[in-house]
């Protein structure tokens, strides 16, 4: 029998009703001993790490789960992290950045709580647990929701409640869960260049943009201090003009700003050259955050200071050439 270690951090999988709205109250160990079968056919590990609601996790505990994993993954087949819904797409990302095991690490959580009718929580564990005890998952960081299996990168949840809550947009699932197993749309693997990064050290603020927006918020990140900043902005990577002239102002300041593109699918492209144009932003300095998310952006760009902190080096990191299957591959 193979086997899983299973790490518990809350989320609505654990939580329920209280007079005070939905909470997490119920530990690893209880959910095991209620998900009658679910556990059946693995030889399991329970680790209760924490107890809170994704919404409320800091980098120091997406620091202690990876330590965690790390701790665990020379002694099991596979890692299985229940979490909350909200957030999870963010630790998975952290995780297959930063994590660098020879075991699967599979992500799963509840749009349900544990005491509603119906609840979500049991076929989405079992399919995580299946899921990390695949022989052909081999590695790599994943959510398993809904029957579904996605590539951390690739994954965002595109609705608040309904059940079918993820998707990985052009890059498509991994595998389909059907009643006679798993079903593989393509390899299983990271599709994310590892940073060797075990500490968050760097502060990195998100700016989002819109018709006329100004870089006030800007302006005041840079007073504050930060590292780095992540800036959502329009269709292939244009701004607003006084966010334009933030953004350069930032740079002079050594702050390291990535841009992203608040488009679901698509890329950031340096084609337009006026003033708040991208061509105009790369000019000036600006990192491509290529089809990342602006959330997932502020991850890679918060592990990537961390790591190394050279603006070349984060630079190389965001670089679309990070994996030989996507990407522009070959010559342009």
């Amino acid at each position: 029998m193979r086997s899983v270690h299973v790490v518990a951090t809350g989320g609505t999988i654990a939580s329920t009703s209280t007079g005070a709205g939905a909470v997490p109250t119920e530990s690893v160990q209880e959910l095991a001993d209620a998900y009658s079968g679910v556990f059946d056919r693995v030889d399991v590990q329970l680790d209760q790490l924490a107890q809170l609601p994704s919404s409320e996790l800091a980098t120091d505990d997406l620091e202690a789960l990876g330590d965690r994993i790390r701790a665990a993954a020379a002694d099991v087949d596979g890692v299985v992290v229940f979490h909350g819904t909200d957030t999870i797409e963010e630790t998975a990302y952290y995780l297959d950045l930063v994590l660098d095991v020879d075991v699967p690490v599979v992500l799963t959580g509840a749009q349900r709580t544990h005491d509603e009718i119906s609840p979500d929580g049991p076929a989405n564990v079992r399919g995580a647990l299946d899921a990390a005890a695949h022989d052909h998952v081999q590695d790599g960081v994943y959510v398993l929701f809904n029957e579904q299996l996605h590539a951390a990168r690739a994954v965002t949840k595109r609705h608040s409640s309904n059940l079918d809550a993820y998707d990985s947009g052009d890059y498509g699932l991994v595998a389909e869960r059907t009643p006679e197993g798993f079903w593989f749309y393509r390899q299983p693997e990271s599709l994310s260049a590892t940073i060797p990064a075990r500490t968050i050290t760097a502060t990195v603020e998100l700016v989002t943009t819109s018709t006329d927006t100004d870089g006030s918020a800007i302006r005041h990140a840079v007073d504050r201090g930060v590292d780095g900043l992540v800036v959502d902005a329009l269709g292939l990577g244009n701004v607003p003009t006084d966010v334009a002239s933030a953004i350069e102002s930032a740079i002079d300041n050594d702050v390291v700003v990535v841009v992203t593109t608040r488009c679901r699918d698509g890329v950031v492209s340096p084609v337009y050259g006026s003033d708040g144009g991208a061509k105009t932003l790369e000019d000036a300095g600006v990192v491509f955050g290529s089809d990342l998310p602006a959330h997932k952006a502020r991850i890679k760009l918060l592990v990537a200071l961390s790591a190394r902190g050279d603006i070349d080096d984060v630079r190389a990191l965001f670089g679309s050439n990070q994996h030989d299957s996507y990407g522009y591959v070959g010559e342009q």
